[in-house]
């Protein structure tokens, strides 16, 4: 008897030790919260914007296309530009405009309340970890600091994508 109620107990004791019960013990980091780093065309899209999490897995939310040596990646306010063919594994300077540009806004429901011009990225960084023509996917990672003299300064940090664009 004292072998089954021993059993009994220390089987409910790991039951609750293992479950949450409600205290955010298992609650995400605001990293696992962004879609996971693959290259496999799954339409998602997400960063870090000041310490906010930004996370788009509705392709109805963004658009992508490549065509005549010019790519095009644009959703939450951002847009990235790669201007020429995509290499992989090649770090694309956001600054440097024969690499590349951001831009970058900021709307209400009904209005663009601030408006952060390519020419002003203080720094920024652009690399594909997957391309393919044939399959018409782009998978990568990027971050960039932008600048506007009439609203916040933008950080973007953790970037990354996974998408299938228009060819």
């Amino acid at each position: 008897m004292k072998t089954l109620l021993t059993i009994v107990l220390f089987t409910s004791l790991g039951l609750c030790i293992s479950c949450d019960l409600g205290l955010g013990i298992n609650e995400p980091t605001e990293l696992e919260k962004l879609p996971p780093l693959t290259t496999t065309g799954e339409n998602t899209f997400g960063y870090v914007i000041n310490g906010d999490i930004v996370s788009i897995t509705n392709s109805l939310n963004f658009t992508a296309f490549n065509q005549g040596g010019f790519f095009f990646l644009g959703g939450g306010g951002i847009k990235l530009y790669r201007l020429g063919d995509v290499a992989t594994n090649l770090n694309y300077n956001l600054v440097n405009f024969d690499d590349g540009k951001v831009e970058f806004s900021v709307f209400d429901d009904q209005n663009q309340l601030c408006f952060y011009d390519s020419t002003r990225t203080i720094n920024g960084n652009l690399v594909f970890t997957y391309f393919s023509k044939e399959k018409y996917i782009a998978s990568g990672i990027f971050e960039f600091s932008t600048v506007n003299d009439d609203c916040d300064t933008i950080r973007v940090t953790d970037g990354r994508f996974d998408v299938q664009y228009i060819p």
